[in-house]
Order: structure tokens, then sequence, then C-alpha cells
């Protein structure tokens, strides 16, 4: 049974058609690329899975489950986690806080609970710190934990962009234009820790990514959306090849 599967998704903002009669299925433990020029419906995508858009139309399900169905905290605690192209890092905060973030839907504590430190509470809290330092070690930030977030290099922050997203140790993982702005070694670097991360783990991953070496490289298939509409799927040498994804990226001549 897929994981992901994604059927026949259509999104219309005014006059705008940004997704029409989208679908694919992703199954357990795959890497999926999801590429397409600028305005093809990425993101616009990305979205809908963690139900911050409605669609129109079609249906999103996890593990058989309707995500459309759910509010966006609903659908975190099923395990879906994501980045964003522009980063929302803390910078006040430390580097393991802006981590521990990532698994706050986590905890069960109620207002008044919080409130009075309860030992139901430091007890998560102590268990969000391991999870978060657990997580940081494996990408190489441990002992940047306690440094605040503000001021440390454009690519370390992509990391811990990354870090956060699996504090919530996700099943499925959305990365979106995780590679935007780091230089080829730092692409290389956050390759293998994705890499690295998913080994260790039941992790699926969804990638909405530009850099096309890195998709090509990580991915199990990919998916080509074109103006909302989906032209191409499979494995990567194939889609690479395939006319109306060329013509999609190139162009024909006039």
């Amino acid at each position: 049974m897929s994981l992901l599967r994604v059927d026949r998704l259509t999104v219309r903002f005014g006059g705008v058609t940004a997704l029409e009669g989208v679908s694919f299925e992703l199954e357990p433990g795959q890497v999926c690329g999801l590429i397409g020029p600028n305005g093809a419906g990425k993101t616009t995508l990305f979205d809908c899975v963690s139900r911050l858009t409605r669609p129109q139309g079609g249906r999103v399900e996890l593990d058989g489950q309707d995500l459309l169905a759910l509010e966006p905290h609903q659908v975190a605690r099923l395990g879906i986690a994501r980045t964003f192209q522009h980063l929302g890092l803390f910078g006040s905060l430390t580097v393991r806080e802006n981590v521990m973030l990532g698994g706050h839907h986590t905890c069960r504590a109620g207002f008044g609970a919080a409130a009075l430190r309860l030992p139901s509470v430091r007890g998560q809290e102590r268990a969000l710190r391991r999870r978060a330092d657990e997580v940081l070690e494996r990408l190489g930030l441990a002992h940047l934990a306690a440094r605040p977030a503000a001021g440390l290099p454009y690519g370390t922050l992509k990391r811990i962009e990354l870090a956060r997203a699996l504090g919530a140790a996700p099943r499925l993982l959305l990365l979106d234009e995780p590679a935007s702005g780091l230089s080829h070694g730092e692409v290389d670097e956050l390759a293998e820790a994705i890499a690295a991360v998913r080994a260790d783990g039941d992790l699926t991953v969804l990638l909405v990514e530009h850099h096309m070496g890195m998709v090509m490289r990580m991915s199990d298939k990919v998916v080509v959306l074109d103006f909302g509409r989906k032209i191409a799927e499979g494995a990567p040498a194939a889609v690479r090849e395939d006319p109306a994804v060329v013509q999609a990226y190139l162009g024909v001549p006039a």
C-alpha cells in the first residue's frame, strides 16, 4: 500500500489553475523528486499535502487516511513534516531550541500543566531535547547546539531547518527547495545528510528542487509538473530523456 496518494488534485486561485488533475503515489521509504519550471504548481501541491491550501477537487491520502478532512496540526501529528523555501528559524533561540520546536506538537500537556511546570511537562521537554540532540548529532551539528541560530552561515542554517523538520520524527518529509542558495559543496553536504537520515530510519521523502544533479542522484522516481499538469513520471534516467520534460525546461525553436 502506498504511503502517500495524490489523486486528481485540482487547485484554482481565481481564474488561475495552479494544479489540474495531478495524480501520483509514493511508496514507503521512497524519495520522489517533484520538479518543473517556476510556476508549475510544486509548492501548491506541498501546501495541499500539509493542509495550508484547500484544493477544489481531488484527494490526498496518507496510509489511506483523507488528509483533506483534517486540520494542519492534525496532519503534523500523523507524521508529516516539511521545510520551506525561505528559512523560518528563530535567530534568538539556540540551534537546539529551534530543533525542539519541530516536535512541539507531540507534547500533550495542557496550558495549566505547562504553566505550572508539572513533572509530565518536564518529562516531555526532556524527550524533545533528547530527540533534538540525536538529530543534531546525525547531521553533524551537535557542536552548535547551544549557539544562537543568528549569524550562522546560510548552508548551516539550511541543515538546521532540515533538523527541525526531523525533530518531529516524521514518516513523510516534504523538502521545498532545500538546496536553494547553496554552493556546490554545500549541496553535496546536504544531499549526504538527507541520504544518511533516510538510511537510518523509515523515512519517505517528497523533494521539490531545481538542482537537477541532486534530484537525479537522490530520487527513486521523479514526477514532473508543467503549468499545473503532470507531464511525466518515472525513473530519473527515463524522465531526464523524456521529450515533454526537455521541452518544458528548454523550450522548442520558434
